[in-house]
C-alpha cells in the first residue's frame, strides 16, 4: 500500500503571535516532530505539505537559527517531505521570488522536495487484489501553488489523469462547499465545480478553518484547515489542529483524521487580555462616534475639546487618542 501524511499552514515563526502565552516557534516545532512521530507510527511513505510553511513574508525576518530548527527536525523523519507554495512563503504572494526565500533554502537543502506546477511526484506499489493476486498500485500528485486572488481555473482543468491508478493535487487556494468570493474579493473554489475534473483527491491549504474530509460524487476533499492555532479566534480556541493519513490499496483510497495533542485554550492564549482590549476598542469607537455626532450638529471642534480635555473617567491614553482624533478631523 501507498500511505501519505498531509499537513497544511504551520505558519512557523520567530515572531510570537499577540495573545500568546507560549513561545510560537517552539510551540511550532514541537507540532512538526509530532508530525515526524506520525510519519513513523503509521510507517508513511511521504509527508504532504499543502504550503504556508512560513508566517513572515519578509525574507531577513525569518533567522538562520529557525530554519536549521527545520533542518534538523525534518532530518529525523523516515520520509521525505514535498511541499506546495503558499501566499506567505514568498513576498508580495508571488513564487517567483521563491528562491529569495527560507522556503527555497529549505528546497535547495533537501529538507523539502517541490510539489507544484510541474514538479510531480509519483508513487507505485505492489499490493494483492480483492482475489488476493498480486499486482501494483500507482498514484500521482500534483500541486498548484497560490497565485494570486483570482484563480486561474485552467490550472485544475489542465490537470489530466494519465497512466496511474489515483491521481491527488494538492492546492493553495480557498475552497469550500458553497464557493464564491472571500470578503477581500479573492476567489472560492465550490466544491460541485471539482466533480467532473480528473484527480480523485483534492487537499486544501490556506483556509485555516476547518471544514473536515468530504466526499463529492466520487471525489476526495481533504480541507481540514491549518496545523497550528496563532491568532485569537473562536475558531482557534474550538478548533483541533490534524493531520490526515491518506492510504491506497486494494480497497482505493482512505482518509484517516489524526488529532495534534493540543494545549488548552486558556493555557496558550491571553484570553482575558483580549476582551480587554475589546471592550477598550468598543468604548472608543462609541465615544468618537457620539463625538462626530456632536461635531456634525455643528458644535464647535474647539468646544468639543475642551469638553474632552475635561472629561473624567476616561485614561490618560484614551483621552489623548481622543483628542488625536478630533484635531485631525
Amino acid at each position: 500500500m501507498i500511505k501519505l501524511l498531509w499537513r497544511t499552514d504551520v505558519h512557523l515563526s520567530d515572531k510570537t503571535p499577540t495573545n500568546r502565552k507560549d513561545k510560537w516557534s517552539d510551540t511550532v516545532i514541537r507540532k512538526l516532530e509530532k508530525i515526524g512521530e506520525l510519519a513513523k507510527e503509521h510507517n508513511v511513505d511521504a509527508v504532504i505539505d499543502g504550503g504556508d510553511f512560513f508566517d513572515i513574508k519578509s525574507p531577513s525576518r525569518n533567522s538562520h537559527s529557525l530554519v536549521r530548527r527545520v533542518i534538523e527536525t525534518h532530518s529525523n523523519y523516515p520520509c521525505p517531505t514535498y511541499a506546495n507554495v503558499g501566499n506567505h512563503d514568498c513576498i508580495y504572494g508571488d513564487y517567483s521570488y521563491l528562491h529569495q526565500q527560507p522556503l527555497g533554502v529549505l528546497f535547495a537543502s533537501g529538507c523539502f522536495q517541490r510539489l507544484y506546477d510541474e514538479h510531480e511526484i509519483t508513487f507505485e506499489s505492489e499490493i494483492q487484489d480483492p482475489l488476493g493476486f498480486p499486482t501494483s498500485v500507482k498514484v500521482r500528485l500534483v500541486g498548484v501553488p497560490y497565485h494570486g486572488t483570482e484563480y486561474d481555473n485552467e490550472r485544475m482543468v489542465s490537470i489530466k489523469k494519465g497512466d496511474e491508478d489515483y491521481l491527488i493535487c494538492i492546492a493553495h487556494l480557498l475552497a469550500s462547499k458553497k464557493g464564491g468570493t472571500m470578503f477581500e474579493g479573492e476567489d472560492i473554489v465550490k466544491y460541485a465545480d471539482l466533480e467532473h475534473l480528473d484527480p480523485d483527491v483534492w487537499c486544501f491549504g490556506h483556509w485555516h478553518c476547518d471544514q473536515g474530509i468530504e466526499k463529492v460524487g466520487d471525489k476526495t476533499i481533504i480541507n481540514v484547515g491549518s496545523l497550528t492555532r496563532g491568532s485569537l479566534s473562536q475558531d482557534n480556541l474550538d478548533r483541533i489542529p490534524c493531520a490526515v493519513l491518506i492510504t491506497i490499496d486494494e480497497n482505493g483510497i482512505s482518509t484517516e483524521r489524526l488529532d495534534i495533542e493540543i494545549e488548552s485554550a486558556d493555557e496558550v492564549f491571553h484570553i482575558d487580555r483580549r476582551i480587554k482590549q475589546e471592550l477598550k476598542a468598543n468604548t472608543m469607537e462609541d465615544f468618537i462616534e457620539s463625538v462626530k455626532i456632536q461635531l456634525s450638529q455643528e458644535v464647535h471642534k474647539d468646544t468639543v475639546l475642551d469638553t474632552v480635555r475635561g472629561m473624567g473617567g476616561l485614561s490618560e491614553k484614551v483621552r489623548e487618542k481622543a483628542i488625536f482624533y478630533l484635531e485631525n478631523l
